[in-house]
């Protein structure tokens, strides 16, 4: 259990077969997934547990970034604490969800 003043944020994989749970701190709270992902390697579901836990702990802070937002704290003091604005997380969230050739699904099947 967390303190309720600890921003967390949960996201899925894209099958929704893998959830995580973390804290602006990157601290992973709550991991789920089913055992199909074995199927995957250990390497494989690692590194989506990894990416998840990245994009948990990004939109925690920019939620923690809001809400000391709405309590009056200067835009400079944000930047300071080093809390994503909205432009730095769209740009870390398209870098973090872009497949790369590791992601990238393999197939014997190939365009004509």
């Amino acid at each position: 259990m967390t303190d309720p003043d600890v921003p967390v944020f949960t996201t899925t994989s894209s099958n929704r077969t893998i959830v995580v749970t973390a804290t602006d701190a990157g601290q992973i709270i709550e991991l789920r997934f089913e055992a199909g992902e074995y199927a995957h390697g250990a390497a494989a579901l690692a590194a989506e547990i990894v990416r998840l836990a990245r994009r948990c702990t990004l939109l925690a802070r920019a939620r923690r970034r809001e809400a000391l937002a709405d309590v009056g704290l200067a835009e400079v003091l944000l930047n300071r604490l080093g809390l994503p604005d909205p432009e730095t997380v769209a740009a870390e969230l398209a870098r973090l969800d872009a497949p790369t050739a590791d992601t990238a699904p393999r197939s014997w099947v190939r365009a004509l």
